[in-house]
């Protein structure tokens, strides 16, 4: 009975470690986006130390995007996460994917925001003015 109980502890600690590696984060300034530039579509991203320190310099969105960045997604995948475990999350890699603004649109996200599949609602009647 003790070996049994240990194999289904070992599964339930693998299971959740497996299912808590694969969060994905992303951080969207608002513009409506473009495409990705080339070379930064699930880009290795290495860090140390679960994540919480990053190796290499930041990345430089003014260069990647002249136009503006529109979203950064950073996300890990099977292949992050073994790369994690087998070093006991010392080295914890993810993919960073950035994507770029629309060339020449608003500076910043219109008040109401970006909803294309959204109904659109009419607009109220002037004051003063009989519908």
């Amino acid at each position: 009975m003790p070996g049994k109980m240990i194999g289904r502890n070992a599964l339930a600690v693998c299971v959740l470690l497996c299912g808590s590696g694969c969060a994905t984060t992303t951080v969207r300034s608002g513009r409506p986006p473009l495409d990705s530039p080339s070379g930064y579509d699930e880009r290795w991203h290495s860090a140390f130390l679960w994540g919480a320190v990053r190796a290499g310099a930041p990345y430089d969105l003014a260069q990647i995007c002249p136009n503006g960045w529109s979203q950064v997604t950073l996300a890990r995948d099977p292949f992050t996460l073994l790369a994690g475990v087998l070093t006991l999350f010392i080295y914890s890699p993810a993919r960073v994917t950035i994507v770029c603004a629309v060339p020449g649109g608003p500076r910043l996200p219109p008040v109401e925001g970006y909803a294309p599949n959204a109904p659109r609602m009419p607009a109220a009647p002037a004051t003063g003015q009989q519908p």
